[in-house]
């Protein structure tokens, strides 16, 4: 379905000069089930904004970079096709590898405005547009001696057909299968991935 945007949004995408914030919901939960949300923005101020689709009722402040690094870009097509993207934080100093460690972050819902704002007063005009709404399916926590990333992997449904489920070749998923460690006969698989194998063939 097409999006519609009002005219002041129109002049706003049309104008040479605009001030534009992604406002990113992610709806975690801590390990009691109360609203654990962390409200984060693209730009360089703290936005408050009520949001339709925020659990916390009212006005929430969507923080300003710091902790958030960024994001990749989200691209719409015309193509029925799994939407996807990822946003990137810093686990250090803040507690947001809490968030994240507390309950299961996978399954949970992630929503991304595109919010216009006003040259002078940084107001939000009209309504944001909404370019996401998905949910988290995949979080990796990298560690590195002066610091920590965590990375958020979204998508537009949960079940994301691209990616490949089951065993692999490798000697922790075939324990995993086995239910025991004893069968090494993959131990080296990783070295000989790029050989050919005949199967039966003479050349």
């Amino acid at each position: 379905m097409a999006k519609s945007y009002s005219t002041d949004i129109r002049d706003e995408i049309y104008r040479d000069h605009s001030f534009t914030t992604d406002l990113i919901e992610i709806h975690l939960k801590t390990s009691a089930g109360a609203n654990n949300t962390l409200y984060l923005n693209s730009g360089n101020i703290d936005v408050d904004y009520d949001s339709t689709t925020a659990p916390d009722a009212g006005s929430n402040t969507y923080s300003a970079q710091g902790e958030f690094l960024g994001m990749s870009q989200i691209t719409e097509d015309f193509d029925v096709i799994v939407g996807k993207f990822s946003i990137f934080l810093s686990g250090l100093p803040s507690n947001y590898i809490d968030y994240f460690t507390d309950a299961p972050a996978e399954g949970q819902r992630v929503v991304v405005w595109k919010a216009f704002h006003n040259l002078e007063t940084f107001a939000i005009i009209d309504t944001p547009i909404l370019m996401f709404d998905g949910t988290v399916y995949n979080v990796g926590i990298v560690e590195g001696q002066v610091g920590c990333q965590i990375n958020i992997e979204c998508s537009s449904l949960f079940a994301d057909f691209e990616r490949v489920a089951g065993r692999r070749t490798n000697n922790a998923s075939n324990h995993a299968f086995q239910g025991q460690t004893t069968d090494t006969a993959f131990a080296k698989s990783g070295l000989v991935g790029q050989t050919e194998f005949l199967w039966g063939r003479t050349k």
